[in-house]
């Protein structure tokens, strides 16, 4: 895995792609990308994020969603489903929160367990097999959801630890903790 894209919108909730990052940033050879539906993305809190805006993702390794209150209006923006369909079935694909909304409307999580943040348990069910409550994270092979905000960290080590192993699983939760101490 080489390449690692973040999909942004208007009003994402910044951490819930934040933790992940911060795990993918510390492996080498790996490009981060940022990309979106535009190029200056305003977050929930008003922070500013500069994205690619619908960009090709050919060459693009994992596609990770985050979640938050722009979800809502992105289950009904038929571009934004297009892209995400556009991804495919062969890749991996995450999502953090209601990122898992968005993998559901695009079709990713037909026939899958899944989880989402707890209040949206019941806008999840139409669109997979079963929701798993009370959890952080569902591994479902070439699909990972996580749980509300706070589990995009647990899901960053997640993916390392999947893709890179335990030793780079091991490296990194290191020193992630190192630099959270306080």
């Amino acid at each position: 895995m080489r390449s690692i894209a973040f999909f942004v919108f208007p009003r994402v909730t910044t951490l819930d792609f934040i933790g992940v990052y911060d795990a993918m940033r510390r492996l080498s050879g790996v490009e981060l990308r940022i990309i979106g539906t535009e190029t200056r993305v305003v977050d929930e809190g008003g922070l500013a994020i500069e994205a690619e805006p619908y960009p090709k993702l050919d060459g693009v390794d994992l596609l990770v969603v985050p979640g938050g209150l722009g979800t809502r209006a992105l289950e009904e923006d038929e571009h934004c489903l297009a892209y995400l369909q556009s991804w495919g079935k062969d890749r991996h694909i995450a999502s953090v929160c209601t990122g898992a909304l968005l993998l559901g409307r695009a079709g990713h999580l037909q026939g899958l367990k899944a989880t989402t943040h707890f209040g949206s348990y019941d806008r999840l069910a139409p669109y997979c097999a079963e929701v798993v409550r009370d959890v952080r994270i569902v591994d479902a092979g070439r699909v990972v959801t996580a749980g509300a905000v706070s589990s995009s960290l647990d899901l960053g080590l997640h993916l390392v630890k999947k893709h890179w192993g335990d030793e780079e699983h091991a490296r990194i939760a290191k020193a992630m903790a190192h630099t959270m101490r306080a």
